[in-house]
C-alpha cells in the first residue's frame, strides 16, 4: 500500500510539474456597453475587420466566422513587411452573449499545437467586464511573448468600438465657402435651394433629400463634408482614432468634430442624442 501511495504521489507530482509550466494571458478590461454589444462585436465578421488590427502596420484584410460549436474562423492578415498570414480556429464552447471559446493557431509559428482564447463577458453595473484568457503555452513555445505584448492593444481596441454606439447617416452635407453672400447668390438664387436659416457665418439651404449647410472658411477650405451622428463624440473619437482616424479639427456648435478617414475624406461627426 505504501509504494502504491508512494507512486501516486509521484505521478502527483509531475502533473502539478506539468501544470506549473503551462502558461497563459489574462486580460481583463471593463467595458460601457452590454454583454450583447460586446458579444457582438466579437462574433461579426465585418465589426472584427473594422477594429481588431492595426491599418499602418498590421492590417486585417479578411474575417470569416461560422457562430456554432465546431464552427471554424480564419483571420487574414499583411504585415509591416507586406508579407500575409493567417489565424484561425475552431470555436469550442458557445454561450451567448456570455462566453465563446475558440481553438487558435497561427501560420507564422507551424508545427505548433493549438492553443485557446477565451472570453468571459459578465453583466455589471454601467456594462460588461470581459476577461480574455488565451492558454496552452509551455515554456518552449516560441509565440508566447508575441501573444502577450499584444492582447492588452486588442482588448483597448475592442472596448473603443464596443463604446462608440454605432455611427448613423443624417441628412446634412457641408460646404465652407470665404463668401457666404455670393454662396447664397448661387445657390438660393441660381440653384434655387430654399433658405431655411441665415447667420453670421452660416447659411442653411432645403436641398431636395439632404440639408445643404454652406460655412464660412475659417481656414484651408473642406469641401462637401457629409456629417453622422453619434450619442457620445468623446466614445466616437476614441473608436475612430483607435481605427487610424486623424482629427482634422473640433467643432464647438455641433458638439462634435471632424475627422479624415482612412482614405483621405472629412466628415463631419455631430453629437445627437437619442430621445
Amino acid at each position: 500500500m505504501s509504494n502504491l501511495l508512494d507512486r501516486s504521489g509521484d505521478a502527483h507530482a509531475r502533473l502539478a510539474a506539468d501544470q506549473t509550466m503551462m502558461r497563459a494571458i489574462v486580460e481583463q478590461i471593463q467595458i460601457d456597453a452590454p454583454p450583447a454589444r460586446v458579444f457582438q462585436a466579437l462574433t461579426t465578421p465585418a465589426e472584427l475587420l473594422a477594429w481588431w488590427g492595426e491599418r499602418a502596420t498590421y492590417p486585417s484584410t479578411h474575417w470569416e466566422l461560422d457562430l456554432r460549436v465546431g464552427g471554424a474562423w480564419l483571420s487574414r492578415w499583411r504585415g509591416p513587411d507586406g508579407r500575409t498570414f493567417a489565424l484561425g480556429g475552431e470555436i469550442l464552447e458557445l454561450r451567448p452573449p456570455h462566453l465563446l471559446v475558440y481553438s487558435w493557431w497561427d501560420d507564422r509559428y507551424p508545427g505548433l499545437p493549438r492553443t485557446t482564447v477565451r472570453y468571459d463577458l459578465t453583466a455589471v453595473e454601467g456594462g460588461t467586464r470581459v476577461t480574455m484568457t488565451h492558454s496552452g503555452f509551455d515554456e518552449r513555445r516560441a509565440d508566447f511573448e508575441d501573444y502577450n505584448g499584444g492582447w492588452s492593444t486588442v482588448m483597448r481596441k475592442l472596448r473603443a468600438h464596443a463604446e462608440a454606439g454605432g455611427f448613423r447617416a443624417n441628412r446634412d452635407v457641408a460646404i465652407e465657402v470665404e463668401d457666404l453672400r455670393a454662396a447664397e447668390a448661387f445657390y438660393a438664387g441660381t440653384l434655387g435651394f430654399p433658405v431655411v436659416s441665415r447667420m453670421e457665418d452660416q447659411l442653411a439651404l432645403t436641398a431636395g433629400s439632404f440639408t445643404l449647410w454652406v460655412n464660412r472658411a475659417r481656414g484651408p477650405r473642406l469641401s462637401f463634408i457629409p456629417s453622422l451622428d453619434v450619442v457620445d463624440t468623446a466614445r466616437a473619437r476614441r473608436a475612430l482614432e483607435e481605427a487610424g482616424c486623424k482629427i482634422v479639427r473640433d467643432s464647438v456648435e455641433s458638439r462634435g468634430f471632424y475627422f479624415e478617414d482612412p482614405f483621405g475624406f472629412v466628415v463631419d461627426v455631430v453629437e445627437r442624442r437619442e430621445s
